[in-house]
C-alpha cells in the first residue's frame, strides 16, 4: 500500500491505537452511571483532553459490539416529544472484562515504555 501523504498513514496509526482502548474507556465511564451516546462522546473527549474524539455515530459500532458480547445492555427512554435516548449500562461481565483490561493495560504500558525508550521527561511532552 502506498500512502498519499503523511495524513493518511498518521490517521491509520491514530485509529488503530485509539480503537484498542475505546471499549475500556467507555466501560470505565459506565461504572459511574448509565450514559447515552452523545454523553459518552462528549465525556470521552473531555476526560481524555481531546485524545478520543469521535463522530457520535461511530461510537455505536463499539457499543453494539460490547452489547453483543454481554458487556453492556441498553434501554430506551423517551425525551422531549417523541424522541428517545438509548442509555447504556455496564453489566457484571463488563465489570470483570474492565478489571482484566485495566491490569493488561498496566502491563502493556510498562513494556511499551521500556521498548520505546521513554523516560520520565518524555511523558511531559505528551
Amino acid at each position: 500500500m502506498s500512502w498519499k501523504d503523511d495524513a493518511d498513514w498518521k490517521a491509520t496509526v491514530d485509529e488503530n491505537l485509539r480503537m484498542g482502548f475505546v471499549e475500556l474507556l467507555i466501560l470505565q465511564m459506565l461504572t459511574e452511571r448509565d450514559m447515552y451516546g452523545y454523553e459518552i462522546k462528549k465525556e470521552l473527549s473531555d476526560r481524555t483532553n481531546g485524545a478520543f474524539q469521535f463522530v457520535e455515530s461511530s461510537l455505536y459500532i463499539p457499543l453494539l459490539r460490547m452489547a453483543s458480547r454481554g458487556l453492556v445492555s441498553s434501554r430506551k427512554e423517551i425525551t422531549v416529544g417523541k424522541r428517545f435516548r438509548t442509555y447504556y449500562h455496564i453489566e457484571e461481565f463488563g465489570r470483570k472484562y474492565l478489571a482484566y483490561g485495566k491490569e493488561q493495560c498496566k502491563d502493556l504500558f510498562v513494556g511499551i515504555t521500556k521498548l520505546l525508550n521513554w523516560e520520565e521527561s518524555d511523558h511531559e511532552k505528551f
